[in-house]
Parts: C-alpha cells; structure tokens; sequence
C-alpha cells in the first residue's frame, strides 16, 4: 500500500489517500504521511510567496535549514539511530537538498527573478521534493524489514 501511494504521489497518477496500518505509520516518533504532506505543502507556499498572498515573506535563511521542520528534528534527533545506513544517510542528504532548494525559489523571486524561480519551481524544486519524499520511504521501508 505504502508503495502504491508513494508512486501515485511523486508522479501524480492517483489522488487516492494514503490509509496506513497504525503500527507502521511512525518510525520512532515520527510519522511518515504528515511529514510527506508538510512537504508536499511546500510548494503551495512557494507559489503563495511568489505571488506576494503568503502575507509574511518567506526568509530564505529560515528556509534553507533543515533542521527546523518536524522531519528534520527528527532526523537530526531520535533518526540518528539510524546514521550508520545508507539510507538514513542519503534520506539526509536529500532533505538538506529539498530545503536549499526551496530557499534557492524565494532568493530567485527577492531578486527580480520571478520567471526563473517559476522554473526552477517546475524542474529542481520538483525533482528534489521527489527525491525527499522516495528517500525516506526508502528509510523508512528498510527499518521495516
């Protein structure tokens, strides 16, 4: 199930909802489809903030961590137990990814760049949310078996 859902999510072929057994929707204190859905969130407000209706602005340095988010307190606190495999290690890399990219989208737009953080909106931000998401279920199956 949780295979199906993530496939259907990253290439958008299905809006069916994810139904997790309850024992295998958390991995030590965090769980999977709400920190897949915070950042599939992104990109809503990044569209938002390029718009100018995000009220606040997006602070590309606040965006840029990840560490500040629910996955990467988690990831960089209780998921180091996981450090030593190498899916922990590219699920953190990935993350680290996503969020230098986002942040890369609202420096483009700051400076007078908004076609270009439109693009990479469309192209490097979506292929890093990807990455993002199929690298934690990747952690996540593998803690599983």
């Amino acid at each position: 199930m949780l295979k199906k859902w993530i496939v259907q999510r990253l290439f958008g072929t299905g809006g069916e909802e994810l139904e997790p057994i309850p024992q295998d929707e958390t991995l030590d204190g965090m769980n999977l489809k709400e920190v897949l859905d915070a950042h599939e969130a992104w990109k809503t407000r990044l569209l938002e903030d390029l718009s100018g209706k995000a009220g606040k602005p997006l602070d590309p340095a606040v965006v840029s961590s990840d560490r500040q988010c629910t996955l990467g307190k988690w990831l960089h606190g209780p998921g180091r137990k996981y450090v030593k495999l190498p899916e922990y290690q590219k699920a953190l890399q990935a993350h680290a990814d996503f969020h230098v990219c986002a942040a890369e989208v609202v420096i483009e737009n700051r400076s007078g760049n908004p076609q270009r953080a439109h693009e990479l909106l469309k192209t490097r931000f979506r292929q890093a949310s990807n990455a993002n998401q199929l690298e934690l279920v990747r952690l996540f199956s593998v803690t599983r078996r």
